[in-house]
């Protein structure tokens, strides 16, 4: 074992997210499988998008690149975004380790999203990286997704995981057109929120975690704080 107790092997085989300041790393069985793909599932607000963001920024710390591509923040807003958490990312950028790609502040909410599909998979520089962010797969393609066409998005993103691309998506809850995806993913993860008083308690719930490494945690609450990131509640019992 090497000091932090991982093995050679594992970190061949996992993208390692590993950040002191938190234990999703520990939480998600060691990291990311390589060569997987992700879909991290919920309803708006539910923090999908921060923990994307945790997750782009435990692999970037850890010496690896990664594509995000937003229909929500433009280039601006995602630095400072990601800087109120804590996030810091302006040497990435810099150093080209993150491309960012926002979509909508840029072209505006009124254009057509029905070739979006079709760009995802014939945009080889969307793919250069080791992990590919779409957040979210339901919002860039809604005019264009259905059952059949993300069965041809999964075979291209087969293809993308035969080169040991990762590839981590998000999507609304209830959209029925991603029932391939969500049956084909190597994870899957729900957030759900459930109020409580005046507070919203959000939790994270691992439906799959192929090929795991370590222990997966079956439930993890989390909370968002600003100046701080991503924090797992420590109350939380696991399954």
């Amino acid at each position: 074992m090497s000091e932090d107790g991982r093995t050679r092997a594992e970190r061949y085989d996992l993208f390692d997210i590993h950040l002191k300041q938190d234990e999703l790393a520990v939480k998600l069985g060691g990291g990311i499988p390589r060569g997987s793909t992700v879909l991290i599932e919920g309803a708006e607000g539910s923090g999908r998008s921060a923990l994307c963001q945790r997750i782009l920024y435990g692999i970037l710390s850890n010496g690896h690149s990664g594509t995000f591509v937003s229909t929500e923040l433009t280039l601006r807003d995602f630095i400072d975004q990601m800087y109120s958490l804590e996030y810091r990312i302006g040497d990435s950028l810099m150093s080209g380790d993150l491309q960012y790609f926002p979509v909508y502040p840029l072209i505006g909410q009124s254009r057509a999203r029905s070739d979006f599909l079709d760009k995802l998979m014939s945009s080889p520089q969307l793919y250069s990286k080791d992990i590919l962010f779409i957040d979210s797969l339901t919002t860039l393609t809604k005019d264009s997704l259905t059952e059949a066409s993300c069965i041809k998005l999964m075979g291209f993103l087969k293809k993308q995981m035969k080169l040991n691309k990762t590839i981590i998506m998000t999507a609304d809850e209830g959209c029925r057109a991603i029932d391939p995806l969500r049956q084909a993913a190597d994870i899957y993860l729900s957030i759900k929120m459930r109020a409580s008083g005046q507070e919203m308690i959000r939790t994270v719930h691992t439906i799959r975690y192929q090929r795991a490494k370590r222990r997966v945690d079956d439930v993890m609450r989390i909370r968002i704080e600003p100046g701080i990131g991503l924090v797992i509640e420590i109350t939380e019992v696991s399954g």
